[in-house]
């Protein structure tokens, strides 16, 4: 392993070695990065980047060692530096941007009296001659790739533009134009307050990246052209997003007024200063001429002297890539990750899914550790994914590792089928850095506030969205268009009960729990994860109570949580099962909350129920859900403070014949054609191109 280290210990130096890992790692090299040399504040982003490389030195061997920033050496790192005791037969070598000899002789002298030995360092400013960013202590190279004839069309503009020039009357406006220039698809990279402020305006349509979104790498391959306005090159990031930009045969445009990357040497292209005349440069001049600009650029010598590989050369031997494996192409596998939100909800919707895919396209799950039971249960292998937990210091943390299992897990090329209302940071940053083909199943009936573009904006990350309908157009809306917005009907299981299958069920149960009835009543009103709903049990146990000839199931996903006093109740039972659909077939009433599964289950499968709507401010709109299906007589809706009504609904459909007449309604009823088969296809679709 070659460990990376830097000058000095603050967060500017961290992040410079972040970066270069990266690049290396990208050019074939396995680095790390001593985990103690963290400093104790660093952004949610340099944690996600860094993750990879951070490693107990302890643990492994090094096989070289490289200091960058070593113009300025703190005692921190040359104690650290001796505290390796690193083999004689390790090549440790160092870089810097020396102002003189003497500093070049003082730092020579620094690693070298901490080391025990002559080291190589080496002067970026005689190797490199011009560069980007004198200030920089990443050494700014990059590893030269390929030109992509076969790149999606059109490509991939970034513009970086500073945050200051929003301020500046009509440059949105000028914006929201260039993303509709024939021959590009345009990306505005800006600081993170500056991508709030474009959110906010009347131009959020367009796409924006942070500055610190995304690693350098990740965007640079997908532009085919750069463009930079302002006064200079804006920092390392930047720096390194337009060196590879370059060396992956991009177009970088230099618009800066001082014409930055011209007057270092790099092959850019010198363009206008301002936004206004930007359009029809950018149409005219780049767009049709963008594969040869290109190819151009590629055979600068400014390129070569700034290569990885010159670099390598420069560091001496010990430097040795990892080996490449065989020239295979692997099968591109299909991978479906459902969020667990507050049941299983999205396992089951993806798992319907799945089974209308066809048999040679087997997917396989990865998902948190509530839904692997059911995922297993349906013949589907499932890797876990670590659930958030109040240990964990920061709220992320989970996520910071499932991002880790999720690079091992996915190869280019293979497919991402993500159910969930939010893009995590581990998917959305897999995807991208992955290059993987992405579907976002992405449930509507949304609440009001839910609806944002902050929500809406890693759409970009997916190739395709689809989008499981509501049973009634009134609840369907369209939150996002374009020709990767697939609508597809209800998502819904099409099992029909067996020829005498109710009967036969009943007097199992009757059986199991020792208790004969005539009625039988099932409640599913969640785990109490998203709503209490403890208070609604427990008068509907008194209900039912009651009632000696009934028996009432209170039925939970297994894992969930219960009030220890639902088991006191004479004839209620608490079941914890997954094939919660037999036991509502079989009822006289089910009383459910609202969610998008047990909502079409109990309609599909014409289910007579009175329906209460959770509510907490993260959940879908269940309410207006349940209201569709009482306007229409297909059910009852009581909200969660209506117990009166709640006890009066009950008589109704166990005395005055009210189950017998929603079950009536519901078979005349003709609902929207199921979307399982369909979806299947548009994914399929996407695997197969």
């Amino acid at each position: 392993m070659i460990l990376i280290d830097a000058g000095q210990r603050d967060t500017r130096a961290f992040d410079a070695k972040i970066l270069f890992a990266a690049q290396l790692s990208q050019a074939g090299y396995d680095v790390v990065i001593d985990e103690k040399t963290t400093p104790q504040i660093i952004d949610r982003n340099q944690k996600y980047e860094a993750a990879p490389f951070l490693t107990d030195i302890a643990q492994i061997v090094i096989s070289a060692y490289v200091m960058i920033g070593a113009e300025t050496i703190c005692d921190e790192t040359l104690m650290s530096l001796r505290a390796y005791q690193l083999a004689p037969d390790v090549p440790v070598s160092a870089t810097g941007r020396f102002s003189d000899a003497q500093s070049l002789i003082s730092s020579t002298a620094k690693i070298s009296f901490a080391l025990g030995r002559e080291a190589n360092v080496i002067d970026l400013n005689e190797s490199q001659g011009r560069q980007l960013l004198t200030s920089s202590i990443n050494p700014l190279v990059a590893a030269t790739a390929d030109i992509d004839e076969t790149s999606a069309s059109p490509a991939e503009l970034f513009l970086f533009l500073p945050q200051d020039w929003l301020d500046e009357p009509g440059n949105l406006a000028h914006l929201s134009a260039m993303n509709h220039v024939p021959g590009f698809h345009l990306n505005i990279l800006i600081t993170g307050k500056g991508k709030d402020l474009i959110h906010k305006s009347d131009y959020s349509g367009v796409s924006v990246f942070g500055l610190n979104e995304m690693p350098p790498q990740t965007l640079a391959k997908r532009a085919g052209a750069a463009v930079f306005l302002g006064d200079g090159v804006p920092g390392e990031r930047m720096a390194m997003f337009a060196m590879d930009v370059m060396c992956r045969s991009g177009v970088l445009v230099d618009c800066t007024t001082s014409g930055a990357f011209v007057n270092s040497g790099a092959p850019a292209l010198r363009g206008p200063t301002d936004l206004a005349g930007l359009p029809n440069f950018l149409q005219y001049t780049v767009a049709t001429n963008l594969v040869e600009l290109g190819r151009q650029a590629r055979q600068s010598n400014w390129l070569d002297r700034n290569s990885i590989q010159r670099l390598i050369e420069a560091l001496g031997p010990g430097f040795v890539a990892r080996a490449t494996p065989p020239a295979t192409t692997p099968k591109p596998q299909t991978i479906f990750l459902p969020t667990n939100g507050n049941g299983l909800g999205h396992a089951q919707r993806c798992s319907l899914i799945a089974t209308a895919m066809p048999t040679a396209q087997k997917p396989a799950f990865a998902a948190f550790p509530s839904c692997i039971p059911l995922i297993n249960s349906k013949g589907y292998s499932c890797m876990p994914l670590v659930q958030k937990s109040q240990g964990h210091d920061d709220p992320f943390a989970n996520d910071l590792l499932n991002y880790l299992r999720l690079r091992q897990l996915f190869n280019p090329g293979d497919h991402l089928v993500f159910d969930g209302g939010y893009v995590f940071d581990s998917i959305y940053r897999t995807v991208m850095e992955k290059s993987l083909t992405a579907t976002w199943i992405r449930r509507g009936l949304w609440q009001a506030g839910q609806v944002t573009d902050a929500a809406l904006d890693r759409e970009r990350a997916f190739q395709q969205v689809i989008v499981p309908q509501e049973a009634f157009d009134e609840l369907n809306t369209a939150y996002t268009h374009g020709l990767s917005v697939h609508q597809v009907g209800p998502i819904v299981q099409d099992v029909a009960p067996t020829p005498g299958g109710v009967e036969k069920l009943k007097q199992k149960l009757a059986r199991t729990f020792e208790h004969k009835f005539d009625q039988l009543v099932v409640s599913m009103l969640g785990g109490g994860i998203a709503s209490d709903r403890a208070a609604q049990l427990h008068a509907l146990c008194a209900m039912l109570q009651q009632r000696p000839n009934c028996l009432h199931l209170i039925v939970v996903w297994p894992g969930s949580r219960i009030s220890a006093g639902l088991q006191g109740w004479k004839n209620t039972r608490v079941v914890k099962t997954k094939h919660a659909l037999d036991l509502c077939q079989a009822a006289d009433l089910v009383i459910s909350a609202a969610g998008y599964n047990s909502y079409h289950e109990i309609l599909y499968h014409q289910i007579p129920s009175i329906l209460i709507p959770q509510s907490a401010p993260f959940l879908d709109d269940q309410e207006r859900r349940a209201r569709a299906a009482s306007d229409r007589g297909l059910a009852a809706i009581v909200l969660a403070d209506e117990l009166l009504m709640l006890d009066r609904e009950v008589a109704a459909y166990l005395d005055n014949g009210k189950s017998a007449t929603i079950r009536a309604e519901l078979e005349k009823t003709v609902l929207p054609e199921r979307g399982n088969k369909r979806a299947a296809e548009l994914i399929c679709a996407k695997v197969n191109r």
